[in-house]
């Protein structure tokens, strides 16, 4: 049997897991203290590389944006009413859009408490 490797999701649920049984353990308080530490520095890690992959992620829709923003200043040159260049434009816009609320939602995702391991 291959060992589970871990989602990005499951470390955090790892660390608290290595930290109560630690805690709960009849360990040294010196032990304890040095395991504690470790484990915070490992959070902050974890938390640092979570955050990372998110401003990946929202640059990601930025970029996303730009190219649909260039596809759509061709349309706005022309006084064009044919329904299908109208019809593109209007989903060019709604790509727009979804791509600004995820990226919206991924920088809200960077300061919530959640993401803090």
């Amino acid at each position: 049997m291959q060992p589970r490797t871990l989602s990005v999701s499951d470390i955090p649920d790892a660390i608290h897991l290595v930290r109560s049984i630690v805690m709960k353990s009849a360990l040294d308080c010196e032990c304890r203290d040095t395991v504690d530490a470790a484990l915070q520095q490992l959070e902050s890690f974890e938390q640092q590389r979570n955050q990372a992959r998110l401003l990946v992620m929202a640059r990601e829709e930025r970029r996303k944006i730009g190219i649909l923003l260039d596809m759509l200043g061709d349309f706005a040159e022309d006084d064009e009413t044919d329904s299908g260049i109208i019809e593109a434009a209007s989903l060019l816009f709604a790509d727009i859009a979804a791509a600004a609320q995820e990226g919206s939602r991924i920088l809200k995702e960077i300061t919530s408490p959640e993401t803090c391991v």
